[in-house]
């Protein structure tokens, strides 16, 4: 959500995977549906619906960009990522 009129949706390196405009002032908050289908994005007053996502394809790039962060090496990941959060993203994405 931003004070630019829009809500975004980004990698954790910063790639912009999606951009959602159309408001006349500031996004104030955004929300995902519980099937991970819609985003509820809000401003001043009012509030639009984000459906027909690819939450498919996003959740794959997103894990595919994260695999190495969940995965403990302490060499080069961080190693405090709890034992329940490695596996996030198990089974999504391209398995490495």
């Amino acid at each position: 959500a931003s004070d630019d009129k829009t809500a975004r949706l980004w990698t954790l390196n910063g790639q912009l995977l999606q951009e959602f405009k159309g408001y006349q002032g500031t996004v104030y908050s955004v929300s995902f549906s519980p099937d991970g289908k819609t985003i509820a994005t809000v401003s001043d007053n009012t509030i639009k619906l984000w459906d027909h996502l690819d939450l498919d394809s996003l959740m794959r790039r997103s894990c595919d960009s994260v695999r190495d962060y969940l995965t403990y090496n302490p060499l080069k990941n961080n190693p405090d990522v709890s034992e329940n959060d490695r596996h996030l993203c198990d089974g999504i994405g391209t398995q490495k």
